[in-house]
């Protein structure tokens, strides 16, 4: 699908910039968290089969494509530089003379040029190219990291409202059971009219909830659709009817390698920015230098096409340009491929620290809601604890409705934020694995 760049052997590159200390989050040795295929870690089949489908299919991947093969054309023509240009040469002439008789000459030949590379500005072009495809490529591996981190959010984004209209349907039941109770107590007149028509509102209330995580599914799905890079339905109906619950994290190991941060596709896009302009200045001063060029030629003239080359003429020459006045031009070229350099090294620097921040930022929120989900579990566990006595305390007549009110909302309230915060972990856990993916899927070198 995609041959990957390499710079060129023996060349000097641009210095890279001395980096800021690296928090201690970011360790000497190799990062355990996957940077290749990352979403095979949440154990689906359905998704990694959506995951290459995406990566095979994706208009914007198949631009990105494109764009890769346009930068490798225009580096094959940086180096046809390096070789010389041959052209072959035939014509016929013809003259009308005083005595209305004509004349017709054949001319044919072969003509040669060499430009030497004294100063080293056709390598310099050349290594221009090279790094310049090389950052395409970099910005296509950066596309395809996100394509496939939108699939796997908009597929377990499925998953997840897939369990919430499993807990919907539970709630409401629940919901439901208890309504039978109080409608039951208020024909024994134990139970006030206000108390039903409040439960009514309460199991009315889910299916308004039913109701928009229908309306999420249906929206997750065309995103699947769309990074599918189909309009039709790419989940079948078997398939979604079959979706239970959201997937188990594997563990995560909190030490991210420097290495691994700097292999970030966006980071090596920045890179090799950084190099090209650094090439950019190379061949800058070497436009202000003389250039020698050798031309040689060989050709022949005769009024027989057949004989042209009998009557030949060899040429051999060298000339050599030397740049005098040109209003400074060549000099200000120089200043300004200097300033994109300096661009380049202060654009590189910033793109490393994003780079680190946004891991930092992954494992922080990801902590958070691990210990968010800990908690919303446990508090779960209490309420509905709580909850399954208040039912048997108001059948019995010992609470009234307000109290059994209050335990059925605070567990429904429970039973959502923990599903909310299971869903932010796991987007949390999909961020950090991008944070940290070189983004090398499918390519064949």
């Amino acid at each position: 699908m995609l041959a990957s760049c390499s710079t060129f052997t023996g060349t000097q590159h641009t210095s890279v910039p001395d980096l800021p200390t690296m928090p201690a989050t970011f360790t000497e040795a190799s990062g355990e968290l996957p940077s290749v295929n990352w979403w095979v870690s949440f154990n689906d089949s359905t998704l990694d089969a959506l995951v290459e489908k995406a990566l095979a299919n994706n208009y914007s991947l198949k631009a990105a494509s494109a764009r890769v093969e346009q930068s490798l054309a225009s580096l094959r023509g940086s180096r046809s530089d390096y070789y010389p240009t041959v052209n072959a040469e035939l014509g016929k002439s013809r003259r009308w003379n005083e005595d209305d008789t004509t004349t017709s000459q054949w001319s044919g030949g072969l003509t040669a040029s060499y430009e030497l590379d004294l100063w080293g500005s056709i390598r310099a072009n050349a290594r221009q190219s090279e790094f310049t495809a090389d950052a395409t490529v970099a910005a296509y591996r950066t596309l395809a990291n996100t394509v496939a981190g939108q699939m796997t959010t908009s597929w377990l984004g499925l998953r997840m409202q897939s369990e919430n209209l499993i807990l919907l349907e539970r709630q409401r039941d629940r919901l439901t059971t208890a309504l039978t109770v109080i409608e039951g107590r208020k024909r024994s007149g134990q139970a006030a009219l206000t108390d039903v028509w409040q439960q009514q509102k309460l199991v009315e209330s889910i299916n308004v909830d039913l109701q928009s995580a229908k309306a999420e599914q249906a929206i997750y799905l065309q995103q699947i659709n769309l990074w599918s890079g189909q309009a039709d339905a790419v989940v079948s109906d078997d398939t979604l009817n079959s979706l239970t619950t959201l997937p188990q994290l594997p563990d995560n190991q909190s030490g991210v390698s420097l290495e691994a941060l700097k292999a970030r596709p966006d980071v090596q896009q920045a890179f090799y920015q950084l190099q090209a302009a650094g090439a950019g200045v190379a061949a800058a001063v070497a436009n202000r230098y003389p250039r020698f060029t050798l031309s040689a030629s060989y050709t022949g003239e005769d009024s027989e096409l057949s004989q042209v080359f009998d009557n030949w003429v060899a040429n051999l020459a060298g000339s050599l340009v030397l740049p005098l006045i040109d209003g400074a031009q060549r000099r200000a070229e120089v200043s300004r491929q200097k300033a994109l350099e300096a661009e380049a090294v202060a654009n590189y620097t910033q793109t490393v620290l994003e780079a680190a921040q946004e891991v930092q930022e992954a494992l922080v929120v990801e902590d958070r809601y691990v210990h968010t989900a800990q908690s919303l579990k446990d508090q779960l566990d209490l309420a509905r604890k709580t909850l399954q006595l208040q039912d048997m305390y108001y059948a019995r007549g010992q609470i009234d409705f307000l109290d059994l009110l209050n335990a059925q909302q605070e567990l429904l309230a429970l039973e959502k934020q923990y599903l909310t915060a299971r869903w932010s972990l796991i987007q949390a856990r999909i961020q950090l694995y991008k944070a940290v993916s070189h983004g090398q899927f499918g390519e064949t070198e």
